[in-house]
């Protein structure tokens, strides 16, 4: 059994094979090719059923039989290729190696642009002023070698590095095909100066390096915004607590650490004050805002009994909670877990690039081992042919392979920006222009989080002013979203509103009292006026956010509240089913509140799902049989935008869905979403048109140049015209285009919405 280094925190591998499925932190990742190759070695060893590599989270999720799996050696393979698996860690010492790594790229970057713009420079002086500088062409030559020494043996290092491990593990990928163009350059070079000729190709060799290093300094920059996910979720439960404790008979009250606590101790939770652990209410009554981690709308009523969990806002009351979960076991920090299980376990960084390499490559050694077997067949000397063939290697070499993917992505991104767009990485945006379905959470994403009055139904001799005024003087300085919609429609309506002189109690969590000449006042529950002894209270109505009103121990009225949906959802749901595009709802509303919102949108989804925990969320998504997106905003969002094909946060949503998203909304709304999926697929293809130009130069450079041979000037020119190529053809991505479909005045929605 492995046994924990001194930095690493106690693990119990042997709770862990029973489980029989973990998430690793993986240490030493450089590239996707990387993430590739420790994929295959994890997958070969005894007893593992599946192993995914994801770079961008820096993760491995591995399945095994727990009879089967020997913990020792599946460490020992992965420490064999250079990499180190590890239990997940806090303490941030994951963030500060990407850090580390993220310095180490940002100077090989720089020492690839000072001392390539050297190398490169003396090289085009050999290019173009050959005759001017028939007496200096050497000195040149060895000085341009000279300055391109620098990136090929400390800027491309780790390109090598990872070149021997993605070999030993049988995959030759990107890294494998720069370093055999790297070494290839430099060994040509020096072949010729050393004949005499300064024939030189090491420019080549520091443009492709510079280009892979910006790529590669991208991905780092994605994988360091993926670690935000998790420090997010555990941010939004508070780190210390009131703990209550017996002395002399009576409960003390002391603040302390959250990881203090244990299982069974009593904690004392304010009004306004979000609960820090998971447990039951065991005095008090109250209303907890369960939105941001579990999606519904209408807050719920506690009371002795009933559960709450870390994260859950409560709004009116104190309530004292035995703790059935403390830190490390909370519900809160098991969503945490999973969201890393689901990172693991999604596609990693765009694999198009690998897959076009993992041919090329075998094609560019073929195509040298035909040009040599060529050139000696048809008489040339054998030091001769050798070098002709090491040519072609090198000049088909396509540098546009390397440019293609950074440079459409920061051009994908620059306009992203321009629009109020956040995207996190290449592999994001590539598979949110691959999705045929895109699924939505309800509150705060279709709709904007906030309750309106919908509808006020009064008994006969009320009117609805009248009404709504009692119930709004009632809810007047009470922090409670159903107190700010009552307010909020009273102010429409032009009702002046004034707290209340005469005495109000409060009954926690199921409504208000206020008690005024002519008859108290309750406004709340239709359970809790019937057993108050309110007369004439109707019956039992099944649509979501009734309130209801009593004065003088006689029902008055009862007021409908309902999520208002966001004002560009309606045509934007619209314009996307357009395209073909096959539209879920995924809510843990109920069924009333969707059915209500699905109404008023007048919109039909292909799918609807209510009632979901975080959990159902991202088993619907992975079930598909099809790439899903999924566009939410809240805590409870976190698994399954970790999950989806790709997850895009819209403004106003909580750190961890912002976290745990490929693609942020900054501004507007759900119409903004046409915009991204528009510029996605965009990027997509002109991926593809990029590679697609990148075959076709080096199809024509390997046939031209195996007939009439290779020289530097040619090869050169051929690499430049291949890399404009990409750039004119990106530059596309700039281009301004006119958005579908335009958002909806509220007007146009159905009557019952028509409140803000």
């Amino acid at each position: 059994m492995p046994k924990p280094d001194s930095n690493e925190r106690l693990f119990d591998y042997e709770k862990a094979r029973v489980a029989g499925r973990m998430v690793f932190a993986v240490e030493g990742l450089w590239c996707v090719s990387c993430a590739m190759a420790l994929q295959r070695v994890l997958q070969r060893v005894p007893g593992v059923s599946s192993a995914t590599v994801n770079f961008t989270s820096g993760s491995a999720l591995v399945t095994w039989a727990p009879e089967l799996i020997d913990f020792a050696q599946l460490l020992r393979r992965a420490s064999d290729l250079g990499y180190a698996l590890s239990p997940v860690r806090g303490g941030g010492e994951l963030e500060a190696a990407l850090h580390r790594q993220a310095k180490r790229i940002r100077l090989q970057l720089t020492i690839a642009v000072v001392f390539g713009m050297w190398s490169m420079l003396g090289s085009w002086v050999l290019y173009l002023n050959a005759d001017e500088v028939a007496d200096q062409a050497m000195v040149i030559g060895w000085a341009s070698v000279l300055a391109s020494l620098p990136v090929i043996t400390y800027s491309a290092l780790d390109f090598y590095r990872a070149a021997v491990r993605s070999l030993r593990a049988g995959i030759a990928g990107m890294d494998v095909f720069a370093s055999v163009a790297v070494l290839g350059s430099l060994s040509v070079s020096v072949w010729n100066l050393t004949i005499g000729s300064s024939a030189i190709f090491t420019d080549a060799a520091t443009m492709l390096i510079a280009f892979l290093l910006i790529g590669r300094l991208i991905e780092i920059h994605a994988r360091q915004e993926s670690r935000l996910a998790m420090s997010a979720l555990s941010s939004l439960a508070p780190e210390t607590v009131t703990q209550l404790d017996a002395c002399d008979g009576d409960l003390v009250e002391r603040l302390v650490l959250l990881t203090s606590i244990a299982r069974g101790d009593t904690v004392l939770i304010r009004a306004n004050e979000r609960i820090a652990v998971d447990g039951t209410v065991v005095l008090g009554e109250s209303a907890v805002d369960l939105s941001l981690l579990h999606g519904e709308s209408i807050p719920k009523a506690v009371r002795p009994g009933d559960e709450v969990f870390a994260g859950t806002i409560n709004l009116q009351g104190p309530l004292r909670v035995q703790v059935t979960a403390g830190a490390g076991e909370r519900r809160l920090d098991l969503l945490g877990l999973r969201m890393l299980e689901l990172f693991g376990g999604r596609s990693s960084l765009s694999e198009t690039a690998e897959r076009f390499v993992r041919f090329l490559l075998p094609a560019m050694v073929i195509a040298s081992l035909l040009a040599l077997a060529h050139y000696l067949w048809i008489g040339r000397p054998a030091d001769v042919a050798i070098l002709g063939a090491l040519s072609i290697l090198v000049a088909a070499c396509p540098c546009a392979v390397g440019l293609a993917m950074p440079l459409a992505y920061a051009f994908t991104a620059r306009e992203a920006a321009r629009r109020g767009i956040l995207v996190r990485d290449p592999a994001s945006v590539e598979a949110l222009g691959r999705v045929r379905t895109i699924a939505f959470d309800k509150t705060g994403t279709l709709t904007q989080g906030l309750l309106g009055i919908m509808e006020i139904k009064t008994r006969q001799g009320w009117d609805e002013q009248k009404v709504l005024h009692l119930a709004a003087r009632a809810e007047i300085g009470v922090v409670h979203p159903i107190s700010l919609a009552l307010t909020a429609e009273a102010q429409r309506r032009g009702i002046q509103v004034s707290p209340a002189q005469e005495q109000r109690i409060r009954a926690f969590g199921r409504g208000v009292m206020m008690e005024e000449p002519g008859g108290d006042v309750r406004v709340g529950e239709r359970q809790w006026l019937i057993e108050s002894g309110v007369a004439g209270v109707p019956g039992e109505d099944d649509r979501p956010g009734l309130v209801h009103v009593a004065k003088g121990g006689d029902w008055i009225g009862c007021l409908r509240l309902q999520d208002t949906p966001r004002i560009d959802a309606r045509a934007s749901l619209q314009t996307l089913q357009a395209q073909g595009l096959k539209l879920w709802l995924l809510t843990g509303d109920s069924q009333a509140a969707s059915e209500d919102l699905v109404f008023t949108l007048g919109v039909m989804f292909d799918r609807i799902e209510s009632a979901c925990s975080p959990e159902s969320k991202a088993r619907a998504v992975d079930e598909s049989a099809t790439p899903v997106a999924f566009i939410g905003d809240g805590a409870n969002d976190g698994l399954v935008l970790a999950r989806a094909a790709c997850g895009v946060a819209i403004p106003g949503s909580s750190s961890v869905a912002v976290s745990a998203a490929g693609v942020v909304i900054t501004r507007g709304g759900v119409g903004a979403v046409v915009e991204v999926h528009r510029l996605a697929r965009k990027f997509n293809r002109i991926v593809r048109e990029n590679l697609a130009f990148a075959v076709a130069y080096n199809a024509a450079v390997v046939l031209v140049f195996f007939e009439v041979g290779v020289t530097p000037f040619a090869a050169a020119l051929a690499m430049l015209t291949s890399s404009l190529s990409v750039l004119l053809n990106t530059l596309r991505l700039l281009k301004n285009e006119p958005t579908n479909g335009s958002p909806v005045p509220s007007s146009s929605l159905h009557s019952r919405s028509s409140v803000p």
